[in-house]
């Protein structure tokens, strides 16, 4: 029902003239934008705006920021782990051990979070065995971190997570395994550390 013109105050019957005056096709909602809008180039710059940092932190203030969180994280993981990050760059030789070749040796760069291991003297397994490294107590209390394959020359260098205390699992020891599914340690170690001190 179509509003009469003294039902309409004055001051807004020019609104409802025009408002009459207009045809169906301009009563229709518009289309959606799409998903993603195009972004413009111009002389191979892109133009458009940039993201602002949180709380109104520049880009440079925003990644420092970014780089001590990540560094207090690391922290509070090794104090939660146990070790209070005392493993934090130590070095750790593993030797042959069981039925691991003579020759075979084994580094391992310690950190806190993370290790590095460089081996030689390792054979090759078949496509269906690999090498895995553990973090132990005794045989009983064992904590696997990786798993590798060693090169044609009998070498690999590995970086892994260190998800265990030294303190608490102070042996590196590393076992040939079968790929069978079973992720329990297999009996067979090839190298093994020293208890690495507190």
């Amino acid at each position: 029902m179509t509003p009469r013109d003294d039902d309409i105050p004055a001051e807004l019957r020019d609104v409802a003239a025009q408002l009459r005056a207009l045809g169906p096709e301009e009563w229709q909602p518009a289309a959606p934008p799409p998903l993603r809008a195009p972004v413009a180039e111009q002389h191979g710059r892109v133009e458009g705006r940039r993201l602002r940092a949180p709380f109104g932190l520049r880009p440079a203030l925003a990644a420092a920021a970014a780089l001590a969180f990540v560094a207090l994280a690391a922290a509070g993981v090794a104090l939660i782990a146990g070790d209070g990050g005392t493993a934090a760059g130590r070095d750790v030789a593993l030797a042959a051990v069981g039925d691991g070749p003579p020759r075979a040796h084994a580094d391992a760069r310690l950190r806190a979070t993370s290790m590095r291991l460089t081996v030689s003297g390792l054979p090759r397994v078949g496509a269906g065995g690999f090498y895995e490294v553990w973090m132990m107590r005794d045989a009983g209390h064992l904590v696997a971190l990786g798993s590798f394959r060693v090169g044609a020359d009998g070498r690999a260098r590995v970086d892994l997570p260190v998800t265990a205390s030294p303190r608490r699992f102070p042996v590196l020891d590393i076992s040939r395994e079968p790929a069978d599914g079973d992720p329990a340690h297999s009996g067979h170690s090839v190298l093994r550390s020293r208890p690495i001190d507190s």
